[in-house]
């Protein structure tokens, strides 16, 4: 009786762990409906309206910082209307780390496109959105993006609204080395471009 009560116990141990990586595993690799996708700033209403809108789409060369605190995900640019979107994900642990005292919901974070020898580009809008108590995720917009003038284009992520010479980190976002695809517009984009 014992021994049959040890054996389920370990089996229940082993399934929690088991379960527990399966789930951490998938939400290092699962981006939310709500962090993927278009943000339907007034350029796309209007070409999706005129029936112009193209836009492309590629894999990252890097999809985490260094310090594996930031990730960025599924970069969209619209070369007519000038307009790149690009997903942040950040840890909520980092709520804790950089001692953020506000509300607890929102790191502060200001990034910005840069590269050698273009002037930084800010982004104009964002959504933002929390998942599976782990990441909040954010879908950044930046307009005036011209992505033929640069040959490596990388994100960097500051603390302050000053944008100060050093970024607390940065990721490289394009580079032409890169290879797009055709991003094909999903229904809830199309949703979003008729509001």
């Amino acid at each position: 009786m014992i021994r049959k009560l040890f054996k389920l116990l370990g089996t229940g141990i082993i399934l929690l762990v088991v379960g527990l990586l399966g789930y951490r595993i998938f939400s290092l690799n699962h981006y939310p409906a709500f962090a993927e996708g278009i943000v339907a700033v007034d350029p796309l209403k209007e070409s999706h309206l005129r029936g112009e809108l193209s836009g492309k789409t590629w894999e990252l060369p890097v999809e985490m910082d260094t310090a594996g605190e930031f990730f960025a995900h599924q970069p969209i640019y619209f070369e007519n209307e000038k307009v790149l979107i690009v997903t942040i994900r950040y840890n909520d642990s980092l709520l804790e780390e950089l001692k953020f005292d506000g509300d607890g919901s929102e790191l502060p974070l200001f990034p910005s496109l840069y590269a050698d020898g273009v002037k930084r580009v800010i982004p104009t809008c964002y959504e933002y959105g929390h998942a599976f108590g782990l990441y909040s995720y954010r879908r950044y917009v930046f307009e005036n993006v011209d992505l033929a003038a640069y040959e490596h284009l990388y994100l960097d992520i500051h603390r302050e609204e000053a944008y100060e010479d050093v970024p607390y980190t940065t990721l490289e976002i394009y580079n032409t080395s890169r290879k797009t695809e055709i991003y094909e517009l999903t229904s809830s984009d199309k949703k979003e471009l008729l509001k």
